[in-house]
């Protein structure tokens, strides 16, 4: 009985719709990059994948739904603030940390969730991306960092509709009275 228990909390079709979120995520986020600077394209593939996990977080639509809005704006808010730093300065440790403090703020003023966690996180890839690839312009650093997060919590929400719909089917079959008679 308790490996009956044990075994019904597997869900292979939960598992196979993140395994191709994660695949799907990879090649586009790997791609979209890869297009515009060949040499982070591996990390644009990481960002797109963290998008995807993070809104497969949840199981229901609505919730993987602000996951990804929560995404999308913190990556964004991230990416500016990135943007508007490397305009004027170069990448030092203490103006990461100062650029930081300053997201963090407009987060709490803003009253965005987490205080924009995943806009810290976005504020923190750009800027050591742009230390170790000097020659990518802030602009274009930012906007790839957004692209790929914005296609990864796309991938990501769209999964969650499959399992939503797999969900759905289920239940409708589970109801259907299948007469037993031959012919």
């Amino acid at each position: 009985m308790k490996l009956l228990n044990i075994i019904r909390r597997i869900h292979p079709e939960t598992a196979f719709l993140k395994c191709m979120a994660v695949l799907l995520s990879y090649f586009f986020g790997n791609y979209v990059t890869g297009h515009f600077h060949e040499n982070s394209g591996y990390i644009g593939a990481i960002l797109a994948c963290t998008s995807s996990i993070v809104v497969l977080q949840e199981n229901d639509l609505k919730n993987s739904l602000h996951n990804g809005w929560l995404r999308v704006l913190g990556t964004f808010m991230g990416a500016l603030i990135a943007w508007i730093y490397l305009l004027f300065y170069p990448f030092t440790i203490i103006g990461m940390i100062v650029a930081v403090f300053i997201l963090e703020v407009i987060c709490m003023l803003l009253k965005v969730p987490d205080n924009g966690k995943m806009a810290t996180i976005t504020l923190s890839v750009i800027l050591i991306i742009s230390r170790e690839y000097p020659d990518l312009p802030p602009w274009a650093n930012g906007l790839l960092r957004f692209s790929e997060s914005a296609v990864g919590a796309g991938i990501g929400i769209f999964m969650v509709w499959l399992e939503y719909i797999f969900q759905k089917f289920r239940t409708i079959w589970k109801n259907v009275d299948i007469p037993n008679k031959r012919i």
